[in-house]
């Protein structure tokens, strides 16, 4: 199988966003859906998620940028029931995110762009997803956490990117797209991408800017940092095309070199089969 390595690594990198559009695709939204999918379909486990989050984070330091009296983001939460009924502890969520995002109200309330170091852009969402997972683990243990963790994520795809259904015609069209994609975007990506070949499509991903501007990388769970970081691709594949299905076993989350993404097209073969890892060190020597 023939491989070639597309983009180039950015020393330093910065994020350019618009901090309201951040905070309400990685904040509100996914807070939402988190509670909303538990309250629905876990509803005991989702009652005590609350009081230990409450108590986990009562003493933690922030800077009140909002309060109870902050009309604009009351009548936000307002928007949502879930959010509603938890509004002091997502009001104490929002400080804490903005504080770790390093910005201040007024860049959040302008909507204009700004930029800031990669991390301070990702640590935010990660933090949150991490606090609720690891609340999760104490509640039911780490293997059903993890399980219920997915399911809300399978929701949140299913529920917020309809937009991404059936993008792809086939793996080739993913594939001339994602070598666009790491070609030219922002992220400073470098991967190793296979040929298409007996319907299957490899990307190994030599970093991962998400992942590694974390300051607290090395004090993570691998296992939970998958689930809050790597694991969205799947259900996301499937998204994509109906016949695709992604295989991820190898990823820097979980301590590994590198990310090992094999898409695997069902209606052209009739079992998945995932690489060992040594065929993904093989190929990166090439």
């Amino acid at each position: 199988m023939k491989f070639e390595e597309f983009g180039k690594e950015v020393p330093n990198l910065e994020m350019t966003f618009i901090p309201f559009e951040f905070i309400e695709s990685n904040f509100f939204r996914e807070l939402s859906n988190f509670y909303g999918y538990l309250k629905e379909n876990y509803s005991s486990l989702y009652s005590e998620l609350i009081q230990k989050i409450t108590s986990k984070i009562k003493g933690k330091p922030h800077k009140e940028h909002y309060t109870n009296k902050s009309e604009e983001i009351i009548e936000r939460i307002a928007q949502c029931e879930f959010l509603s009924e938890n509004q002091d502890l997502v009001i104490k969520h929002l400080n804490i995110f903005v504080n770790t995002l390093n910005i201040s109200a007024a860049d959040y309330r302008t909507k204009k762009e700004i930029t800031i170091p990669a991390g301070n852009f990702f640590q935010p969402a990660t933090d949150l997803d991490y606090l609720y997972l690891m609340t999760l683990v104490d509640i039911t243990g780490k293997e059903n956490a993890i399980n219920v963790f997915e399911e809300i994520v399978d929701n949140y795809v299913a529920t917020y990117d309809s937009q991404q259904i059936n993008i792809f015609k086939d793996l080739e069209d993913m594939r001339e797209r994602f070598i666009r994609f790491t070609q030219n975007g922002p992220f400073g990506r470098v991967r190793v991408m296979s040929e298409v070949e007996e319907g299957r499509w490899i990307k190994i991903c030599k970093n991962c800017e998400k992942v590694q501007t974390l300051d607290d990388l090395q004090e993570l769970d691998g296992d939970l940092l998958f689930a809050i970081s790597c694991y969205c691709h799947i259900p996301l594949a499937r998204m994509w095309n109906k016949n695709f299905e992604l295989t991820l076993r190898e990823t820097i989350a979980k301590g590994d070199p590198f990310c090992a993404y094999v898409y695997h097209d069902t209606s052209q073969i009739d079992e998945i089969n995932h690489p060992s890892k040594g065929f993904f060190e093989k190929a990166l020597k090439k």
